[in-house]
């Protein structure tokens, strides 16, 4: 069954959330010295997180006409790691994004989610070879962060300061272990 996140008042110091510092356990992961922070995926959210939290990343100074935009050299990267609260590290969180929860709601309805956990993604262009040499090297299909589902009205309209994906999304997989639990998530394709 998918769980779809949405931002949500008020923040939050662990948990799903998204924007602000990262978790204090990834402060000085190699890779924050080259990327900032986005959002944190707890470890409710998916059964193969295996009691873990996973947090996207984005090098800094991303630009959608970057080049590093192919799997398997994506300037999204994720960290999987050990439950973790916010750090106090503001200045390592991607500049003009706004520090919220980021909630389940099972009655969605027609609102789109800014993250979609489930076995498969929803493709905007429809175009499965996207996918093709992530899946080549064995990972399946994990979420997917859609842009769509930025809030632009009401008390979180504010929450981006501009789109990181050309209004799209882009799409995690990773390869279960035997237990069914994931170990390292990498990023696929960017999909707009």
């Amino acid at each position: 069954m998918p769980v779809f996140l949405y931002p949500a008042l008020p923040d939050r110091a662990d948990g799903a959330r998204l924007g602000g510092a990262p978790p204090s356990v990834i402060e000085t992961h190699p890779l924050m010295e080259t990327h900032r922070y986005l959002l944190t995926l707890d470890v409710v959210c998916a059964s193969w997180t295996g009691s873990r939290e996973v947090s996207v990343v984005l090098r800094a100074g991303f630009s959608i006409e970057d080049e590093d935009l192919v799997y398997p050299d994506m300037a999204m990267r994720a960290i999987v790691h050990e439950p973790s609260p916010r750090g106090l590290r503001d200045d390592l969180g991607w500049s003009g994004l706004r520090a919220t929860a980021l909630v389940a709601r099972p009655d969605a309805g027609s609102t789109p989610a800014l993250v979609r956990i489930d076995d498969e993604p929803v493709l905007i262009q429809g175009e499965p070879a996207f996918a093709d040499a992530v899946r080549a090297d064995g990972h399946r299909f994990l979420f997917q962060i859609d842009e769509e589902g930025w809030p632009v009205e009401g008390e979180l309209e504010d929450v981006i300061a501009e789109y990181l994906w050309g209004f799209g999304s882009v799409y995690f997989y990773g390869t279960p272990s035997a237990d069914g639990t994931v170990r390292d998530v990498v990023a696929g394709f960017i999909d707009f």
